[in-house]
C-alpha cells in the first residue's frame, strides 16, 4: 500500500518532468519566491512613488526634493526622505510603510507595530525626523527659523492607536500629505530666502546612479559609527564569562537597510543579528562576522 502511494506520486512527478509545462511551473515557482523574497523592498518603493506622485501634484508655489543627504558635521550624511519648500513653510516628510496598528507616544523612543500577534519595535519617527529637520537648519543656515514643519506619514495599510495628540509633528497617512501641507496659507517665508534654500538644497541633488549609491553606502557608515561611539562609551561590568550578554549589549547596532535596532537572536544555525523591523525588512549578520567587524 505505501509503495504503491509513493509509486503514484512518483508517477505524477515524472509526468510533470517530462511535461512541456514543467519549465513553466519552475519559472512560476521561482518568480514567487523572489518576489516573496524581495517584498519589503518592493513594498518600499511603491511607497516612495506614491508620495512622489502626490507631491508632484502641490503646484508651481512649492519646490520638491527626494532622497536628499544632508552633510551632518561629525555624523556624516543625514538621508532625508522628502523635503517641500514654499513661502508658506517648509516641510520636512518622513515616510514609514507600516501596516498593521501603530501604537506610539510622542516621547517615547520607539513604537510598536502589530500585526495580528506579531509585535515589532521601531524607533521612535517623531525623534527621527527631529533630527532631519535640525541637520536641515543647520545647512541651510537658517537655525532659527520657525516656519519649519515635521511631517510623518505612514501607509494607508497602517491604522493609528495613538492615545494622545501629537504637538511636535503632523503624523498622517500618505492620503492626508496634501491636505496637511495646503493647510499652512499664510506667507511666512519671503520670496528670496526660499530662493536660496532652494540653492542650497539643488547643491545636494545626484542625479549619477553611482554616486547616489556611495552616498547611500556613506549614509550608513555614519550611522554604523555614531552607534559604535555610544557603545563604547558605556561602561563593561559583570563577568567576562557571560559572554552572550556582552555581546548583545556591545554589538547592538543600527540595521543598514531601514534604520531598525539589530537584535540578537536564536535561530536554528546558531546566534544571529535580525532587524527589529521583521517581517517588514529581513536583513540579517552572522554573529562572528559581526565581532571581527568591531
Amino acid at each position: 500500500m505505501i509503495s504503491g502511494f509513493f509509486g503514484g506520486i512518483l508517477s505524477v512527478l515524472l509526468m510533470l518532468i517530462t511535461s512541456s509545462v514543467f519549465p513553466l511551473l519552475v519559472l512560476v515557482i521561482v518568480l514567487s519566491l523572489v518576489v516573496q523574497w524581495k517584498m519589503p523592498i518592493i513594498k518600499g518603493k511603491y511607497g516612495e512613488w506614491v508620495v512622489k506622485s502626490k507631491l508632484e501634484k502641490l503646484g508651481d508655489a512649492y519646490t520638491v526634493f527626494h532622497d536628499v543627504y544632508i552633510p551632518n558635521g561629525e555624523r556624516g550624511l543625514t538621508q532625508v526622505d522628502h523635503i517641500v519648500t514654499s513661502e508658506y513653510g517648509v516641510f520636512v516628510i518622513e515616510t514609514k510603510h507600516y501596516s498593521g496598528w501603530i501604537f506610539g507616544d510622542e516621547y517615547k523612543p520607539y513604537w510598536t507595530q502589530v500585526i495580528y500577534k506579531k509585535k515589532t519595535k521601531m524607533h521612535n519617527p517623531i525623534r527621527q525626523n527631529y533630527g532631519h529637520v535640525q541637520a536641515l537648519l543647520t545647512y541651510i543656515g537658517q537655525a532659527e527659523m520657525k516656519d519649519v514643519h515635521s511631517i510623518i506619514a505612514f501607509s494607508p495599510s497602517s491604522t493609528f492607536k495613538f492615545k494622545k495628540d501629537f504637538t511636535l509633528a503632523h503624523v498622517i497617512q500618505f492620503t492626508e500629505l496634501l491636505a496637511t501641507i495646503k493647510q499652512y496659507k499664510e506667507r511666512r517665508i519671503n520670496e528670496t530666502t526660499v530662493r536660496e534654500i532652494n540653492a542650497k538644497l539643488g547643491e545636494l541633488l545626484v542625479e549619477d546612479k553611482r554616486e547616489k549609491k556611495r552616498l547611500k553606502a556613506d549614509h550608513l557608515q555614519s550611522i554604523r559609527k555614531v552607534k559604535g561611539a555610544k557603545q563604547t562609551a558605556r561602561p563593561h561590568t559583570g563577568d567576562s564569562k557571560n559572554t552572550s550578554t556582552q555581546v548583545a549589549s556591545t554589538l547592538q547596532t543600527t540595521c543598514p537597510k531601514c534604520g531598525g535596532q539589530l537584535n540578537l537572536k536564536a535561530g536554528r544555525y546558531g546566534r544571529f543579528y535580525g532587524c527589529s523591523n521583521y517581517p517588514g525588512c529581513r536583513f540579517t549578520e552572522n554573529l562572528k562576522s559581526k565581532q571581527q567587524s568591531v
